[in-house]
């Protein structure tokens, strides 16, 4: 296997370099999706549970599992807006080459 090319690590894997802040954009779109979110999430566990209150049995799951998603989202928020962006390791593509050639002899 002589093309490099193909084990060539994509762009959206990190690099070295720290994650870069938030825009004033991104930042605005966060924080309105978390006011349309939160509220959405804890009116739909509400309803949920009007339901489950009324018998059905299968509701009592998204009466618990909706206010979960706005915690959820809470978290998320949280971490975003501090800027702990979640990275991809950048792979040993050397090591991952052989590996593929070493399969590809067996």
């Amino acid at each position: 296997m002589e093309n490099n090319d193909e084990f060539k690590a994509p762009d959206w894997v990190s690099s070295d370099s720290p994650p870069p802040a938030l825009s004033d954009k991104q930042k605005r779109v966060l924080n309105i999706s978390l006011l349309v979110v939160v509220p959405f999430c804890l009116w739909a566990g509400w309803f949920e549970f009007g339901r489950a209150q009324s018998g059905n049995w299968r509701a009592w799951v998204y009466t618990f599992e909706w206010p979960f998603f706005a915690a959820v989202s809470i978290y998320l928020w949280r971490r975003l807006s501090k800027g702990d962006v979640p990275r991809i390791p950048r792979p040993n593509l050397e090591e991952l080459a052989k590996e593929a050639d070493g399969k590809d002899k067996q």
